[in-house]
């Protein structure tokens, strides 16, 4: 449509006017007058903008729509919606010259293409996703490079897909088409009839086309991170699916027929809308995995207990209260997740859940655990953390395989003798509790690694922790401790120690007994001396002694020839040894807030990499060299 001159329609009526706008809205008719201008932006664009939303999004409420299509174009939320439809349009042009680059160089040809009209959008929306996909597809980039197709307007390329695929897509089985920015999947997608795997994750998709029933040999479709608010009924027509991934996106319900996908194994639907659970899902009689979490649930139907072949069920992050009893009943079960609700009691029941090996419960508002948690003797992992436990069932002992077990921020004040029982334990989180001592029984964890005990309220360790042969980290930072036993010194294989924030005065001499050791912090503690025997810790790379009442370093110190870093902040050293010059690897050495009045020469030993701190110390001299080095 050719617009002359605006003389001949000055005098329509305003409602006539802005349906001739609407059929030839462009950039360039917004300049024509003022009257022009404010009725493309007050009645042709909004409705268009709707009308844009629509066109994503077929079905729900439009508002809510709205929002997700300004996320896909990143709109900001302050535009009007005359605004963010030309944008939207602007966007639209920018990539068809991007992947068409004469598109809009046949002004006499496709001016009518930069009109703002649904019609356009559409064909944009269409032809630029074909463009997309089709690069991504194998040997699709080449075809398209040719000198002959190339130089094709966007719209006579895109109506060239379809008889590509028939020619060469018919033997392709995967296609993976992740995020290539798609924001419609073509139709076409349903040429591909030896399809097996389809990879649409991480695009910007807000609905698929009912031709994906056609893939009659998929097995698996990925569509995670994607704006998708429904499922097209043919969904259930994909009878070979075994794996869909569905996490991240809108989605609030899912259409009956995914209950027909008979061969489905894994489904995925985590960070979604869900207010429950489709009821659907539960025909699925071959599922081994169902992942629901991060969604809105506050119930979980008895039905639950027909899915016989279910192995992994995640429900974290959603608004659970109770669970029914037919959970309990799954025979297969291997692996069930349940943390971040308002759980605050567990059935006798979950004793029957015989081949659990993960139980993850973590910050409910569990106050005890029932004595048949014992009978889970292939339990593997059993999370507790942020719950109100004040103590454990002896019971636990049972748990013969256990190798992880997480209790941190909880409210125990002791531990049962049976825990020494669990003899494959190999990680023990007790982190932020009220412990006051470990019962001598922990000998017994023969193949603890790591052992957290950090924010409790220990004033001694048993000497038994000596019998720990295996561990490698210890973590007692915040507790009351005021000594270590001299067994400590028995933990051969120990790697990192952690004491900060303690009442320790000394270390025992065993403490050098720790070869393996590489870190050690003891900040803020009460020290005045160091054992001589520090010295024999000859792969120690860290060494953090801040805040104590140190008042020099015993010449041993000198040994650490793999020290990489040593912390001696606010302390009361008057003086440093001239054995610190040893100390080849050191790279950091921080002194701020001690009482030196100078340092020893054979600190100019140490590389030019160093970072020497000395802030607050009433230094009076410093070694010439050294003052080139650090500039001080």
């Amino acid at each position: 449509m050719a617009l002359s001159s605006s003389i001949t329609l000055e005098h329509l009526p305003n409602e006539i006017l802005a349906s001739i706008l609407k059929a030839c809205a462009s950039p360039s008719l917004f300049s024509i007058c003022t009257r022009w201008s404010h009725l493309l932006a007050t009645e042709v664009m909004p409705p268009l903008y709707k009308q844009i939303v629509k066109v994503h999004f077929p079905q729900g409420d439009i508002n809510k729509q709205a929002i997700i299509l300004d996320k896909i174009y990143k709109l900001e939320d302050e535009l009007c919606e005359g605004e963010k439809a030309k944008a939207i349009f602007k966007q639209a042009f920018v990539l068809a010259r991007t992947l068409a680059p004469m598109e809009l160089e046949f002004k006499w040809k496709t001016q009518e293409k930069r009109y703002y009209t649904l019609a356009n959008y559409s064909s944009y929306l269409i032809n630029i996703n074909r463009l997309l996909m089709w690069k991504a597809l194998p040997g699709g980039g080449e075809f398209l490079d040719q000198e002959k197709i190339k130089y094709l307007p966007l719209e006579k390329q895109g109506e060239l897909f379809g008889e590509w695929i028939e020619n060469h897509g018919k033997e392709i089985t995967i296609v993976n088409l992740r995020g290539i920015g798609l924001t419609l999947l073509p139709p076409e997608i349903g040429q591909f009839s030896q399809l097996q795997k389809l990879d649409l994750i991480d695009n910007q998709l807000t609905t698929l086309p009912a031709e994906i029933g056609r893939l009659s040999k998929l097995k698996g479709l990925y569509l995670d991170c994607n704006q998708l608010t429904t499922l097209p009924t043919e969904i259930g027509q994909l009878s070979h699916l075994h794996w869909l991934y569905l996490s991240d996106n809108q989605l609030n319900c899912l259409p009956a027929e995914i209950g027909q996908l008979a061969q489905l194994r894994s489904l995925s639907l985590n960070n979604n809308k869900l207010s429950s659970i489709p009821t659907h899902i539960m025909q699925l009689a071959q599922l081994r995995s169902l992942y629901l979490e991060n969604n809105k649930l506050t119930t979980v139907p008895a039905e639950i207990g027909q899915l016989l072949q279910l192995q992994e069920l995640y429900l974290n992050n959603n608004q659970l209260t109770s669970l029914p009893a037919e959970i309990w009943q799954l025979p297969q079960l291997k692996l069930l997740a349940l943390s971040n609700h308002q759980l605050t009691s567990l059935s006798a029941e979950i004793g029957q859940l015989s081949q659990l090996q993960d139980l993850h419960l973590n910050n409910n508002q569990l106050s005890m655990l029932p004595a048949e948690i014992g009978q889970l003797s292939k339990l593997q992992g059993l999370y507790l953390e942020g719950n109100s436990l004040t103590n454990l069932p002896i019971e636990i002992g049972l748990l013969s395989r256990l190798q992880r077990l997480n209790l941190n921020n909880n409210q125990l004040t002791s531990l049962p003798a049976e825990i020494g029982q669990l003899s494959q334990l190999r990680r023990l989180y007790l982190e932020n509790n009220q412990l006051t001592s470990l019962p001598a029984e922990i000998e017994q964890l023969s193949q603890l690694r790591r052992l957290y005990l950090e924010n409790n309220n220990l004033t001694a360790l048993p000497a038994e922790i000596g019998q720990l042969s295996r561990l490698q980290g210890l973590y007692l930072e915040n507790n009351n401790l005021t000594a270590l036993p001299a067994e400590i010194g028995q933990l051969s294989r120990l790697q990192g120690l952690y004491l900060e924030n303690n009442q320790i005065s000394m270390l025992p001499a065993e403490i050098g007994q720790l070869s393996q050791l590489l870190d050690l912090r003891i900040n803020s503690n009460q020290l005045s001396t160091l054992p001589a025997e520090i010295g024999q810790l000859s792969n120690l790379q860290k060494l953090y002694l801040r805040s104590n009442q140190l008042t020099n370093l015993p010449a041993e110190i000198g040994k650490l020839f793999n020290l990489q870093d040593l912390y001696l902040e606010s302390n009361q050293l008057t003086a440093l040894s001239a054995e610190i010059g040893h100390l080849s690897r050191l790279r950091r050495l921080y002194l701020d807030g001690n009482q030196l009045t100078s340092l020893p020469a054979a600190i100019e030993q140490l590389t030019e990499r160093l970072d020497l701190r000395l802030d607050g110390n009433p230094l009076k001299s410093i070694p010439s060299e050294l003052k080139k080095c650090f500039g001080s």
